[in-house]
């Protein structure tokens, strides 16, 4: 077991380690200029697997920005769509990191040359994740104010389910203008969409994509899609399983070794019971700081994400943040 960061919350049983209660730290809110250090230690000096004191206490200051960020302000930003406005939101506070975030993913997805056998990971708010192979560019799940100017560098598009925290107008508009393939398990008026099937197996130059459909919870039953994404020979078949916010570990069924496991945290998942079954490589614990929800209700804290990795029975779990980029190397496969 790795040496606790945190205290540890009430205790639930280890193979069955879940969240299900929020830690809200000191809604003490930091300077600009501190909160704007914080920021670029997250995204360009630490990285979301060592978790030194440097990023333990950066994380504890863009946490404090979150929890004086109300729904009402989020859905002010959201909902504006004058540009000259929303570029005067951007200058400070959260939307400042989500706008530093989304540029510095759009800048590095251009430059970034991907080594063979690599991938590059990019997470991008919430359950938004961009994978580079050293051939295509995968989008899942994507959700940003500027979201459609990435349409240029994805190949395929991905969306676990239908609720609008996982998905934007903007972009698989963008996408299916330019015919490229979009995977939903929805229908979208005025877009083509390819509508996934359980089971089923996609191919788009050489990846492969299995999808699963399981439940999001009790009433919503068949509702969320588990993409495992073989990345291709070029990536000596590395395998990412996202399972947006599945809850029900038994209906996880990837076919081939895990490399990266992303996840919902907090969606009442069995987490540790999910890593026994699927044995993956890495753990990314996702769905953090969601902020169309009240910091008291479903928005998950780094504070929750840092005592469930310490519950964990793992020695790779990450914590990725938003615009934090994470390359994994797979060594080829001994014939």
């Amino acid at each position: 077991m790795k040496k606790i960061v945190l205290c540890a919350i009430a205790s639930i049983a280890v193979s069955f380690a879940s969240v299900d209660a929020q830690v809200v730290k000191s809604y003490e809110k930091p300077a600009e200029a501190e909160f704007r250090s914080a920021v670029k230690t997250l995204m360009y000096k630490t990285n979301g697997h060592d978790f030194t004191p440097e990023r333990i206490a950066a994380m504890d200051v863009v946490q404090r920005m979150m929890n004086n960020f109300t729904t009402t302000e989020w859905n002010s930003y959201w909902g504006t769509w004058d540009w000259y406005e929303v570029d005067n939101m951007e200058r400070f506070g959260v939307p400042y990191y989500l706008r530093q975030s989304f540029e510095k993913i759009k800048k590095e997805i251009k430059s970034t040359k991907v080594e063979k056998g690599s991938v590059a990971i990019w997470h991008l708010y919430n359950m938004g994740y961009i994978i580079k192979t050293p051939s295509q560019v995968l989008g899942i799940d994507l959700r940003a104010k500027r979201v459609d100017e990435l349409m240029k560098f994805i190949d395929v598009g991905m969306i676990t389910h239908s609720h609008g925290d996982h998905w934007a107008m903007a972009f698989v508009k963008a996408l299916s203008k330019e015919g490229k393939p979009l995977l939903t398990n929805f229908n979208i008026k005025d877009v083509h969409v390819t509508r996934v099937k359980d089971g089923e197996i996609y191919e788009f130059g050489g990846i492969k994509i299995r999808t699963t459909i399981g439940d999001h919870n009790s009433n919503l039953k068949n509702f969320v899609v588990s993409y495992e994404i073989d990345c291709g020979e070029d990536t000596n078949h590395t395998v990412i399983y996202h399972t947006g916010d599945s809850c029900n570990y038994k209906q996880l069924n990837p076919q081939n070794p895990v490399d990266i496991f992303i996840l919902h945290m907090a969606v009442g998942l069995k987490i540790q019971a999910a890593i026994d079954k699927i044995q993956p490589k890495n753990v990314f614990l996702s769905h953090l700081l969601e902020l169309g929800h009240s910091i008291t209700k479903w928005r998950w804290t780094y504070d929750d994400a840092l005592m469930l990795r310490d519950k964990l029975e793992h020695d790779n779990v990450w914590i990725p943040v938003w615009g934090e980029k994470i390359v994994y190397k797979k060594s080829a496969a001994v014939k």
